[in-house]
């Protein structure tokens, strides 16, 4: 059967060519479509890896420029050296029209958020708010269900704890930091409210338990298969691969349960490489007397 002919007068192609054809094109589409996934994933943690570097030098270089004194990690406006600043609905400071993070209309939208992350004292810095997004981050919201904007925080040890300065509980200058460049100042996270609560990160740490050990608490996110990111003292940025079940499968639980209040949480003794690691490497090392 000829389904029809060139212009030269040549046999088109038979009909049964035709579908060998578009079998072999489906074949290879199968083929590379997994490629194309993985070279996509590994594009997106490489730019979400340079965001933890700029965003973790910026802080750095902040600390530099302020005697030592490091910016606060809490958002709340009677923190006038905050890192990032409550999304708002305009840049009048008299009547910022703030945003709530549990509203439902209208939606928390990009230029909100970006609007917050102006007056945090680490834009200038940067001079760029997409620094702030991860490309590989898109969860939303439970309650406007859009997608949030700002895709990292700051441990919450670091000046903007719920503790004093003086309690001993609370990092206020670089110089307190034990080993810069293995305590991370900055880590991926994800959240079902309409941003990071505070924009600050939390792990179930001695100055808050009463505990000698480290649990889970907020909600870090892995965006990169079995991987995030984490933005250190000293300026660098490292990825991290996950090894615990446990650690993979409590993230997946809070991003897909639309919770908002996580509790702490012990892994079981077999599953502790992944806390152990994060214990590490929170900015402030307490222990209970």
């Amino acid at each position: 059967m000829i389904i029809g002919k060139n212009r030269t007068g040549g046999k088109g192609f038979t009909l049964i060519e035709l579908l060998v054809v578009i079998s072999i094109i489906a074949l290879l589409v199968s083929i590379l479509m997994p490629a194309l996934a993985k070279a996509k994933q590994l594009a997106t943690a490489a730019v979400c890896l340079s965001n933890s570097r700029q965003l973790s030098m910026g802080w750095f270089m902040y600390q530099d420029d302020n005697s030592g004194r490091i910016m606060s990690s809490h958002s709340g406006e009677q923190y006038t050296d905050k890192w990032i600043g409550i999304p708002r609905t305009n840049d009048d400071d008299t009547n910022p029209g703030y945003c709530n993070i549990t509203q439902q209309s209208p939606r928390v939208s990009d230029e909100d958020e970006i609007r917050g992350i102006k007056k945090g004292v680490l834009y200038p810095y940067l001079n760029d708010a997409g620094v702030y997004n991860c490309p590989g981050d898109k969860h939303l919201s439970k309650y406007d269900r859009s997608t949030v904007f700002v895709s990292y925080a700051i441990p919450a040890c670091l000046n903007g704890h719920i503790f004093s300065p003086s309690s001993g509980k609370v990092v206020m200058k670089f110089d307190k930091i034990k080993n810069p460049s293995s305590k991370y100042v900055f880590v991926e996270t994800t959240e079902q409210r309409n941003w990071t609560m505070a924009h600050h990160f939390v792990i179930a740490s001695p100055e808050h338990t009463g505990r000698n050990d480290y649990g889970w608490w907020g909600p870090m996110a892995i965006n990169h298969g079995t991987k995030s990111n984490l933005g250190y003292a000293d300026g660098h940025a490292e990825s991290r691969s996950w090894v615990d079940q446990y650690t993979i499968d409590r993230v997946t639980k809070l991003s897909t349960q639309n919770v908002e209040s996580y509790g702490h949480e012990w892994p079981p003794a077999d599953q502790t490489d992944d806390i152990g690691f994060m214990g590490r490497g929170w900015p402030l090392q307490y222990r209970i007397q």
